[in-house]
């Protein structure tokens, strides 16, 4: 991407994270990324042509991140905690992406199905790990779409609140990959 697009993306995604995606002008995009209305129009057409690219690049970019990272190692169940991991300090990094992502895939017509047709792109990773995990005899029998998207959403909902809240309250993405991790693995239920 280059800087002035990544000007545009940081913005925009600020933008439409504080303002709503409908409220939100191609004005204002431009006046917060530093550039002309001009240049704005000369690199997207439209606010959708900039969401698009927003969803798209930041959810390729999750995926790398993840693919980079799991790539070293070869047990599945610690693979689920490195993508766990990666996309809590990705979406701790990048918050204002995840409140843009989470408001435009719900709902029915053609923008949120195509959003969620790239979500499931990076959703696909955490399925073939889980997989994996079984072949391996680490994992349960279990449906990996359920249960990847069950990470997906366990880890961007507590970060979109986290993000809400605006608390004080000290980050640490190790903790909140170690109590998602552990709870998935081991449940609430006291054993013995």
């Amino acid at each position: 991407m280059n800087k002035t697009k990544e000007k545009i993306f940081k913005a925009a995604i600020k933008t439409f994270s504080k303002s709503g995606f409908y409220k939100t002008t191609m004005e204002e995009i431009a006046e917060n990324a530093g550039v002309a209305k001009g240049t704005l129009y000369y690199h997207f057409k439209s606010k959708d042509d900039i969401l698009d690219f927003l969803i798209d690049e930041g959810i390729k970019i999750l995926k790398q991140e993840a693919i980079e990272e799991i790539g070293k190692l070869n047990n599945a169940v610690e693979k689920l905690r490195k993508i766990i991991f990666v996309q809590t300090n990705f979406l701790y990094r990048n918050h204002d992406f995840i409140i843009v992502l989470l408001s435009q895939i719900w709902g029915h017509g053609e923008v949120p199905r195509k959003f969620r047709e790239k979500l499931y792109t990076y959703l696909e990773l955490i399925e073939n790990i889980i997989r994996e995990g079984k072949e391996q005899k680490l994992i349960a029998d279990c449906d990996e779409k359920i249960v990847a998207a069950a990470f997906f959403g366990m880890i961007s909902s507590i970060l979109a609140l986290k993000v809400v809240e605006d608390s004080d309250e000290k980050f640490n993405p190790q903790d909140i990959t170690d109590s998602v991790f552990n709870f998935a693995l081991k449940g609430l239920q006291l054993q013995g």
